[in-house]
């Protein structure tokens, strides 16, 4: 009996996507339109190690691909505003640090929830509660195999978060927030957040996409290769080792190869507007991702003319040292 329940189990990332479906829809219902995944912790209020840390960031991410008419609050500016309002991530579900946090970040709804390790499995509960009122307006259940992955997770503690409390402590101060990187690329303008390490093999990036021009839609795509597999760009750390991404790794965002100057699949940014995208980039070489300084290179294709699933491109190239969070 037990070995048929837990064949039938599916694995973390499934089911964090299932997750996230049902709660888009829920979100949905209920009106919501900026939303901010606070990390999740274990029964006793811990974090249960990093994996509270990689859901949040997974059902984050899953939400973005959604894009069921709300906006996900990126992570690194959640980081960002807790540490500057001396809130933490646990504790939010009280009524005045919820309306707290949706006054600074500007979000009408948290997702924050729990897990509980079984043996061969864990289980995850998520809800979804005002910001106003921390009234509970939606949840979700999950179970997944305790794979290497899982068990990695949550052998690593997670990085503490800052004093909720406004008196001084003896507490070291707070490593201060690296700002992102802003480029223009002609009428696109691209804000990249310092690189984010997940589970200690990948690098993730998340950019924010906007169209500058005040009266007339762009579109954009990641540029891939020729083969329409591997991402034209990498990360390279401190120790020149090669991080690469394939479109399994792109989110929130159209991917293509030009050929001869145009494109058949891009994403539309129309004036004024901005959305989120997600790049995940690994070693193939099963190399570890490190901490520190690294150089980014990434291509997008842009135009102006897009049309009936075809379009003129030109390629715009996105170079810079990034960081680590």
């Amino acid at each position: 009996m037990c070995s048929r329940a837990l064949a039938q189990t599916n694995d973390i990332d499934t089911e964090l996507s299932n997750m996230a479906d049902k709660l888009a829809s829920q979100i949905k219902d209920q009106g919501k339109t900026n939303v901010a995944v606070i990390d999740f912790n274990d029964l006793q209020g811990g974090t249960g190690g990093e994996l509270g840390k990689y859901i949040a960031e997974e059902l984050t991410v899953d939400l973005v691909m959604d894009r069921k008419g709300f906006s996900v609050l990126d992570r690194a500016h959640l980081k960002k505003i807790l540490a500057e309002h001396n809130l933490t991530a646990t504790g939010l579900v009280g009524p005045d640090s919820a309306k707290k946090l949706g006054e600074f970040a500007g979000v009408d709804a948290l997702i924050l929830g729990t897990v509980v390790p079984k043996g061969r499995t864990v289980g995850l509960t998520a809800e979804i509660i005002t910001t106003d009122t921390a009234e509970i307006v939606g949840a979700a259940k999950a179970e997944f195999v305790t794979n290497d992955t899982v068990a990695n997770l949550m052998s690593k503690p997670a990085a503490e978060a800052p004093a909720d409390s406004g008196t001084a402590t003896n507490a070291a101060p707070a490593k201060p927030v690296t700002p992102p990187i802003k480029k223009v690329l002609g009428d696109l303008g691209v804000e990249a957040q310092p690189l984010l390490i997940v589970a200690g093999r990948e690098y993730r990036l998340t950019l924010t996409l906007a169209n500058r021009s005040p009266n007339k839609s762009i579109w954009v795509a990641v540029s891939m290769d020729r083969n329409n597999n591997f991402v034209n760009g990498n990360v390279i750390d401190s120790e020149s080792s090669t991080f690469a991404s394939t479109w399994q790794g792109i989110s929130g965002i159209a991917y293509d190869r030009e050929y001869q100057g145009y494109f058949t699949k891009a994403t539309q940014i129309r004036p004024g507007d901005s959305f989120t995208a997600i790049v995940k980039f690994i070693s193939f070489e099963g190399r570890p991702a490190l901490s520190g300084p690294c150089q980014l290179q990434l291509e997008f294709l842009v135009g102006d003319d897009y049309w009936n699933g075809s379009g003129h491109c030109t390629e715009e190239n996105f170079v810079s040292e990034i960081e680590t969070q």
